[in-house]
Order: structure tokens, then C-alpha cells, then sequence
């Protein structure tokens, strides 16, 4: 696999499991760890919750259904401190919150208390308004909670800022913008690769993704485009979208579109402005707001990666197609280093500590019984 390449390029000497994960025993983990059960940190993981969404219902075959309960079935026994679960924010509201309900009564049958919040990339030094839906659940016998940063970027708290709602530009002050994430990378045409750095460094973020990254860049293409794809995009200015492509260069299916609709298909972004979440169809300029400030073509897999937090001397593996899906889906490291962080040290307080509470839309109901829930089938 790709990203099992990607991993052992990056990190040697930290070891990597690839295969099925409902195989996969705590014994295996705790022996990759060298650990005994109860003496782990920290379990963290993305395990898909879409298999709580069909409840009662569930589609055989769908490899997905059972991944959120295998990783479950492994944090009850490794018994870790802590876990960590991150996911989508739409997940919250999947089947009137039955995905919710199932999430709740999982940690409570592990045995850990749990609480979840939706926290933005941008708030912690991420050039990027990315939303993650963490979930953070601490064994009951340690008396502890919390391990939500509080936000060291913006005005705004925890909580604070709603998905797919328009940002008040006082609230996004101290973002980090597009120019500040990738200004300084080589000019490169569209379906090309460069490697000479465009300029020195000029702001502290620019310094730190190029720690350690010697005189070359990595991963520095540029998708190839079609040529009415580039028509469309040399047609537009910074901050201008399919709204202002003259008619004749219009997507068929967009001659009948409301105006008010995709207002992000084909957008060009601003230096000024924070760029928007990166997925995995970034290279498509119809897919959001993904075309460069100034040169005529979407944004290469070392943008992306930046606009992500990946500091430079981090590689990516395997095709373009796995490069693209690895970056689009991964979690921003700088977002990932704020929460271990956090709950770094409440691991270390010596004393027990309960948190204030954290300001959020959506809460988990955690039941005083330890029994397993009856909506999901009990762990094998």
C-alpha cells in the first residue's frame, strides 16, 4: 500500500501493520509496543463510523460497517488511558444522531468516559479551514477529562465557529493565509514538477515547513489540465468563480445553475485569503476553491501538503492518485500536535484534574451501566 510506503520513507523505525484489521489482536499491538495491557498512553485512529449509520440494517459486504467496532474491540483491551477518535462532523447528525448514541454507548462499554467537540484546523497555526469532529474518552478509573486544546490562532474559542457558514472576517484575524502557506514554492506549469525553491523564507511558517528540507522540494507537481480547463482558469482573477467565466466557457451542467449555488466551483483563491479543507479531488478545479492565486493551474501535492501543516522533508509515496488521496484525507499534523499535546499534559498533572467543560453542539450521553449497547452486535 501507498501509505504504508509513505510511512516507512518517513518513519524507519516506527513499526507498521498492514492488513485486516479485524485480525489484527491486542496482543500483536501490545507486542509492536512492548507494552502490557492498561500501560498505554494514548490509542488514536479514524476508524469509519458509516456501519452505525444503517443500524438494524446494515449491508453485508460493506468492509466499513464493522472498522469503528474492531477498533473498539482492540481499545477494550489494550485498556489505554486514553483514546482518541477523529472523524467528520456530519457523522453527528447520521440517522436523527443514531451514530452518535452508538459512539456514546461504545466508550461507555470500554469503560472510559468521553466527551467530543468540533475543532477547526486554523485555530491551531493550520493555513487552512478544515472542521474534525474529536472525540477524546479517559478510562474511568483515572478521574480525568479534557484534552481539547484551547485555540492559540483567531478570536474565536472552541465551539465558536459552525461549518458551511460565512466567517466573519474578525473572527478569522490571525489565520494563517495562502500567501504565508505556500508563496515561497517554485512557479511550475500545470501537468509539471519543480524542485528549486521560488524564494526564502518570509514568515515563521514558511521557516518551520522548510526545517530540515535542504535546497529541494519534494512533490511539487501540478496536475495536468485539460485545455478548456485552462481557458477557465486564465479567465478568472483571484477570488472569482464560476459566476464570472464568460458563457461560452461554461460547464454544460452549470449554464442552468442558480447563481446562488457552488459558489466555490472553480474559485480562484486569494494570497490574502485562508484557503479552504483540502480533499482528495483538489487537482479539479470544479471540485472548490483549488486553483492557484496567480498561475494558471490547481494547486500541486506539495501545497496541498502545506496548506495540511506536512513540513517539507515529508515525502510522499506511491502514484499521483495515491499522493492525492494521502494528503486529502489525512488529519493537519499541526491540528494532530495540538491535541497530543493537551493531553500530553494532563497525563502528566500529577493530580487528578477535571476540566471545564467544552462548548459544543453536539454531547455524548455517557450511561451509568457498563453493559454493552444493543443497537451494535457485541464485539467478537
Amino acid at each position: 500500500m501507498a501509505c504504508a510506503a509513505t510511512h516507512r520513507l518517513n518513519f524507519p523505525r516506527i513499526p507498521i501493520h498492514v492488513g485486516d484489521v479485524s485480525r489484527l489482536s491486542a496482543d500483536n499491538l501490545l507486542g509492536m509496543a512492548r507494552l502490557d495491557p492498561g500501560a498505554l498512553d494514548l490509542l488514536a485512529g479514524g476508524p469509519p463510523c458509516q456501519g452505525f449509520s444503517i443500524l438494524g440494517q446494515r449491508e453485508r459486504g460493506d468492509p466499513r460497517n464493522d472498522l469503528f467496532l474492531d477498533f473498539m474491540r482492540l481499545a477494550a483491551a489494550l485498556r489505554p488511558k486514553v483514546i482518541l477518535i477523529e472523524n467528520v462532523p456530519g457523522l453527528a447528525t447520521l440517522e436523527g444522531g443514531a451514530v452518535l448514541r452508538g459512539i456514546s454507548k461504545a466508550f461507555d462499554a470500554a469503560g472510559y468516559n468521553a466527551e467530543c467537540a468540533e475543532l477547526v484546523a486554523a485555530q491551531y497555526g493550520v493555513p487552512q479551514l478544515r472542521w474534525r469532529m474529536v472525540f477524546i474518552g479517559w478510562r474511568r478509573d483515572l478521574g480525568r477529562n479534557g484534552g481539547f486544546p484551547p485555540p492559540t490562532h483567531g478570536l474565536a474559542g472552541i465551539g465558536d465557529l459552525v461549518p458551511n457558514r460565512t466567517l466573519a472576517a474578525f473572527l478569522a484575524d490571525g489565520f494563517l493565509s495562502t500567501q504565508e502557506a505556500i508563496s515561497d514554492l517554485p512557479v511550475v506549469d500545470a501537468g509539471q514538477k519543480a524542485y528549486r525553491y521560488r524564494t526564502p523564507p518570509s514568515c515563521d511558517y514558511q521557516k518551520a515547513m522548510r526545517t530540515c528540507s535542504g535546497a529541494e522540494v519534494d512533490n511539487h507537481y501540478a496536475p495536468k489540465m485539460s485545455e478548456i480547463n485552462l481557458a477557465r482558469i486564465r479567465a478568472l482573477a483571484p477570488g472569482q468563480d464560476w459566476r464570472d467565466l464568460p458563457r461560452e466557457l461554461l460547464p454544460p451542467g452549470m449554464l442552468r445553475a442558480l447563481r446562488k449555488d457552488h459558489t466555490r466551483r472553480f474559485r480562484r483563491m486569494t494570497w490574502e485569503g485562508v484557503p479552504r479543507s483540502i480533499i482528495t479531488r483538489f487537482r479539479d478545479p470544479k471540485s472548490g476553491e483549488y486553483t492557484h492565486p496567480e498561475q494558471h493551474r490547481t494547486i500541486s501535492i506539495r501545497e496541498a501538503a502545506r496548506i495540511q501543516s506536512f513540513p517539507d522533508w515529508f515525502r510522499f509515496e506511491g502514484s499521483r492518485t495515491d499522493q492525492y488521496d494521502q494528503v486529502g484525507n489525512a488529519v493537519p499534523p499541526l491540528l494532530a500536535r495540538a491535541i497530543g499535546m493537551e493531553i500530553m499534559r494532563l497525563l502528566r498533572s500529577r493530580r487528578p484534574r477535571v476540566a471545564a467543560a467544552t462548548k459544543s453542539r453536539y454531547h455524548l450521553a455517557m450511561p451509568a451501566t457498563a453493559n454493552l449497547f444493543d443497537e451494535v452486535p457485541a464485539w467478537a
